[in-house]
């Protein structure tokens, strides 16, 4: 009877003590996240009242990639920047885009290709869609775009990440499986990509998207209409198990997301600094007083902060630190 007691005594002691710690850790994360600082990546260059979105970072820090959408995301354009005195430049059209819809640029991790999606036509009739596209550095700049060998097939891909031994994450609406947007994996095996299939943590019967594998593959982020969001679109970091599979996600909280559309996470070289997009509105876009004089109408529509994309950036060190316990 005493050994009894004594085991349920322990028992209970476990629960309250692990219910304590629990709730101990969730509201040192809430700190955190309420404590998290983003930052407008240049504004009037790089983010302005025009359409921006969808970054990427070239490993030695010194290059930018970006989309500028014209009409939203009905004509998209792959642009560029370099590093110069502490500031991006004046962003220039990418010798191998303007024509067609390109998006999602992406730089391997050596800094030799660039890969991106676009619906530009090639020799295969099969390809239809959005395929995944490459070029490849060389000293006059970019080679000529390649379909990038044996991922691509009568389906979409959009939002590619590329990790160093190869790995693809995308998303696709028409792939079989998919239902209202999930997020596929395909590996690089003796030189063959896999058959995609789903990353079933991570998706939901709501939209999940815009795939981003850490250098060290340990955290996983993306963006998603799940229940629980705070807006359009969330984003979330996700920790990988020991199992190989993704654990629970957590919302970046209500800092870097909005009651808008908060998407396209990519991290920068460094491994702290998150880029991400949103369409968020300012405090003269949301106030709800009366437009009387036509002027300041248009000063709210021609400000950065309109409701069209921009870029931000936020530091997660401290976020970083508390998942890798």
């Amino acid at each position: 009877m005493l050994n009894l007691k004594y085991i349920l005594y322990v028992l209970v002691v476990s629960i309250v003590f692990n219910q304590e710690m629990r709730s101990q850790e969730n509201e040192e994360l809430v700190k955190i996240l309420n404590e998290l600082k983003i930052e407008l990546v240049q504004p009037g260059t790089v983010s302005t009242n025009g359409f921006e979105f969808g970054t990427s970072i070239s490993p030695d820090m010194k290059e930018m990639f970006f989309i500028k959408g014209l009409s939203g995301f009905r004509r998209t354009v792959l642009v560029y920047s370099h590093w110069k005195n502490g500031y991006w430049s004046e962003p220039k059209i990418a010798p191998f885009s303007g024509k067609y819809r390109d998006m999602n640029p992406y730089h391997s991790k050596d800094g030799k290709r660039l890969y991106f999606t676009s619906n530009r036509p090639s020799s295969n009739p099969t390809l239809k869609r959005s395929n995944l596209w490459y070029v490849e550095k060389n000293l006059n700049g970019w080679s000529e775009p390649k379909l990038v060998n044996g991922i691509n097939d009568e389906y979409e891909i959009v939002y590619p990440t590329i990790q160093e031994d190869g790995t693809i994450h995308f998303v696709s609406w028409s792939r079989p499986g998919s239902k209202r947007g999930d997020i596929f994996v395909s590996k690089l095996k003796n030189g063959t990509y896999t058959k995609p299939e789903l990353v079933n943590e991570l998706n939901t019967e709501f939209s999940d998207a815009d795939p981003e594998v850490s250098r060290d593959g340990k955290f996983m982020f993306i963006t998603s209409q799940r229940k629980g969001g705070l807006g359009h679109y969330d984003l979330y970091v996700f920790k990988k198990l020991k199992n190989g599979k993704w654990g629970k996600g957590v919302n970046l909280g209500e800092k870097v997301n909005s009651i808008n559309m908060d998407s396209d996470p990519i991290l920068a070289p460094d491994g702290k600094t998150l880029y991400f997009s949103s369409d968020r509105l300012d405090d003269l876009g949301t106030d709800q007083k009366k437009f009387t004089d036509y002027k300041e109408l248009v000063r709210s529509y021609e400000g950065i902060h309109n409701g069209l994309m921009n870029i931000y950036k936020v530091d997660l060190s401290k976020l970083f630190e508390y998942l890798n316990r």
